[in-house]
């Protein structure tokens, strides 16, 4: 009975009955139709390849003839396997050898660099896809909760009457992790560092002039623009690597849905949609 409970006697079991099912069902000239299998030269060097991608070597002859067994082992279980049925309605199957025909439709197409007007004509139609942000560089003064507590708020109106009147702004405000100014950049990048309520506050303020004070986590900030960028259309040299990717990419997904069209041609589908969902057709 012990012998009988053994997993991997019940396996065998199950797979000696799939087999002699499918033998009756299919007959034994199909099941055995491929038998035979024939490792060409350029497998064995691209499987050599593989191993020195991995190792940082080639293979020894001893090391390569290994490989080869275990791929010979590998070719013979994946032939069961598929003799046996065993990828039936298996999703993760089913999705993978999908996944390999569509890389294999998208890299048999081949196309040329697009030209300037090709280029121009895809960056009209997406413009808004490469659209330039606004960007502002500043610099500030820190009041900081942490040093001034209940006062900051009311020192940082202080800082800014000293800079009013002429003060050097490094000489004011409180040291911090924070850099004492920030070079071009977009209303995110400043949200990311200081809060969302901050960046929309600073973009709000008025160029070459000390703000009023701003809060933060930190403390209270007197800001002082020096730049802006208002933002604008990009130019197609300024992103002209970008679209050629894009427009690279969107070639080859319009070939895919081509060729996935055209398989869909060959077939007729029917579907027998659920009760619950029939009256939604």
């Amino acid at each position: 009975m012990r012998i009988v409970r053994e997993p991997l006697l019940q396996f065998l079991c199950i797979a000696l009955i799939l087999f002699t099912v499918n033998r009756l069902v299919n007959g034994p000239e199909k099941y055995s139709a491929s038998q035979q299998i024939t490792i060409s030269s350029g497998q064995v060097e691209q499987i050599s390849e593989q191993y020195r991608l991995l190792a940082g070597r080639a293979p020894g002859e001893q090391e390569l003839r290994a490989l080869v067994d275990d791929f010979i082992d590998e070719e013979i279980a994946y032939r069961e396997a598929i003799a046996l049925g065993l990828d039936t309605d298996d999703t993760i199957v089913r999705r993978r050898m999908r996944q390999k025909l569509e890389f294999l439709v998208r890299d048999q197409q081949s196309y040329n660099d697009p030209s300037d007007e090709e280029l121009s004509i895809w960056l009209a139609a997406h413009a808004t896809n490469y659209h330039q942000t606004e960007r502002i560089s500043f610099r500030h003064v820190l009041a900081s909760h942490d040093k001034r507590g209940e006062h900051a708020q009311k020192d940082a109106h202080s800082f800014r009457q000293a800079l009013e009147a002429g003060a050097e702004f490094e000489a004011l405000g409180d040291t911090s992790m924070l850099p004492p100014s920030l070079s071009l950049s977009t209303q995110d990048n400043i949200a990311s560092l200081f809060g969302d309520a901050f960046a929309k506050a600073v973009f709000a303020a008025q160029n070459n002039e000390w703000s009023a004070p701003i809060q933060s986590a930190y403390g209270y900030h007197l800001i002082l623009i020096t730049e802006r960028i208002p933002s604008r259309p990009s130019t197609l040299n300024e992103i002209r690597e970008t679209l050629k990717a894009d427009w690279m990419a969107a070639k080859k997904q319009e070939a895919r849905n081509k060729y996935l069209e055209n398989l869909r041609q060959r077939y007729t589908v029917n579907v027998e949609w659920p009760a619950k969902h029939s009256s939604e057709q």
